[in-house]
């Protein structure tokens, strides 16, 4: 983004710049929790959860995902924890470049974001969920803008060569 791009389109690169930020700092999060708790029975914590909030665990939706938590090992978890890791740092430099406008972060989040889509499509269709389609939407959303806006850039960029 250039000063002479109008307010709108600084807007919204901040906006996904912010997105890609709190993502970031999300999953680096979740990273460090998962490395540093290896032993834990996620399961127990789990259902300690859904007790405090007046659930039954035993419902079949619930319970299916005590279960699942209950039999995860701790390589799985170091697993998880290493991609949480390097995919926060990922969206975290994407956000941080699209913050100070630079057009390299620009690319990376259209090649990044593009390259995950088949795998999101796919996790989609497997099991299906309204937080997955609205992922999807925003993340295709995002390309969709960013390319247009490097589209414009590089044209524009021909047109001051030209002269």
């Amino acid at each position: 983004m250039r000063a002479a791009d109008p307010p709108r389109a600084r807007l919204v690169i901040r906006l996904i710049a912010v997105e890609r930020s709190l993502r970031g700092m999300l999953l680096l999060a979740a990273g460090v929790y998962l490395l540093f708790h290896l032993n834990t029975d996620f399961g127990h914590l789990a259902e300690r959860i859904i007790r405090s909030i007046d659930v039954d665990p035993r419902q079949r939706f619930f319970h299916r995902i005590v279960t699942r938590l209950h039999d995860l090992h701790a390589h799985e978890l170091r697993i998880a924890g290493l991609a949480a890791l390097g995919y926060g740092t990922l969206e975290l430099v994407e956000g941080v470049g699209l913050w100070l406008d630079q057009v390299w972060a620009e690319y990376l989040t259209v090649i990044a974001t593009s390259l995950f889509i088949p795998f999101e499509l796919y996790e989609l269709a497997i099991r299906p969920s309204l937080w997955k389609a609205g992922g999807i939407l925003v993340n295709l959303l995002i390309v969709l803008y960013l390319a247009s806006a490097l589209r414009r850039r590089v044209a524009a960029a021909r047109a001051d060569l030209s002269w």
